[in-house]
């Protein structure tokens, strides 16, 4: 069980309303297309009182725009696609297309509060955004996280944190959803709710840019193969993974102290409960709300992102409707990442 303080409080702010909501997500003429519109076809279908709510989907690599098809389907959606040269490094770390389309729709949306979301996710009912500054969910496991004093990542955590001028000690204590591992706030990045004139996007891109230009990484030698939504992750990039997530906690509380942790029926890692022993370890789960699930849309992995679902007692609609769209993954396996 995840402690008590990994709840949304109840307090007199109540929830967002429709109306205050955008939508972020990141799309690329590769794997990124079906997740796309696999995510926005569920934000109109189980997005409750956001369900009309703008969805601007940001193509930050102009030679990877998407492709005409996935254009008018997303555009058939009323989602607005952004093509612009935000992300020009170079790099194969992918999720800086997240830390720069956020930075951007800081300053480009209208509506007073961001949900930016991984496109490997999926909405399965209703959410309720909270009225805070930031919202998000602690990251799955350990991984480039620290545990404070002593720990071998406690140093690059706290050269992130001096990039947003702050303390390691300045992170509150978060619990890994998956391995329980207690840690200063490191945040999954596939869901962050955040106010706008707040500017933690802003500050998270400076953070993330700062470490990279200095070539600060969380890892110094490649990790073992790690797999992503859109693959197995480039050699060059995995010393990176997760250095997008350490620059958004820093981001964050380097703005602002008014911070929520959601509960677990957000950002839920089908990937992991895919391991029965995983998920036997967790608590059941009801009502679940979006989930995360990574490399489970992928042809020969769809049958255990069936089994999840069941698993979390999905609806049967909502089951019903993600088993008919996994047919959009059919031919996008061999489409290039890069």
């Amino acid at each position: 069980m995840e402690p008590d303080d990994q709840r949304i409080p109840s307090d007199r702010r109540g929830p967002l309303g429709t109306d205050e909501v955008t939508f972020l997500i990141c799309v690329e003429g590769n794997r990124l297309e079906p997740q796309a519109l696999l995510l926005c076809e569920s934000i109109r279908r189980f997005g409750g009182s956001y369900r009309a709510a703008p969805i601007v989907a940001v193509s930050p690599r102009p030679h990877l725009a998407p492709r005409p098809a996935a254009r008018d389907a997303l555009a058939d959606l009323g989602v607005t696609l952004v093509v612009e040269a935000l992300n020009t490094t170079g790099s194969t770390y992918g999720t800086i297309n997240r830390v720069v389309a956020g930075a951007w729709a800081e300053t480009q949306v209208t509506t007073p509060y961001l949900a930016v979301l991984d496109t490997d996710t999926v909405f399965v009912a209703a959410p309720t955004f909270a009225r805070h500054d930031a919202g998000a969910r602690p990251v799955d496991v350990k991984g480039i996280a620290s545990a404070g004093p002593g720990d071998p990542l406690e140093g690059y955590w706290t050269a992130i944190c001096a990039f947003g001028g702050l303390t390691p000690d300045d992170l509150p204590m978060v619990r890994a959803t998956v391995d329980g591992a207690t840690v200063r706030a490191a945040y999954n990045g596939g869901f962050t709710v955040v106010r706008r004139d707040r500017g933690m996007l802003a500050a998270t891109a400076e953070v993330f840019f700062v470490a990279f230009t200095r070539g600060l990484r969380p890892r110094v030698a490649p990790a073992a193969d790690e797999r992503a939504s859109t693959g197995m992750v480039p050699v060059d990039a995995r010393p990176w993974w997760g250095s997008s997530q350490a620059a958004l906690s820093a981001g964050i509380w380097s703005r602002t102290r008014d911070v929520v942790v959601y509960d677990r029926a957000y950002n839920i890692p089908a990937h992991s409960l895919a391991d029965r022993a995983v998920a036997a370890r967790l608590a059941p789960m009801t009502s679940p709300v979006l989930l995360h699930y990574h490399y489970l849309a992928d042809p020969t992995c769809q049958p255990l992102l069936r089994g999840v679902m069941r698993h979390l007692s999905c609806t049967e609609d909502a089951c019903a409707f993600v088993d008919r769209r996994l047919a959009l993954f059919s031919d996008a396996a061999t489409i290039s990442t890069r």
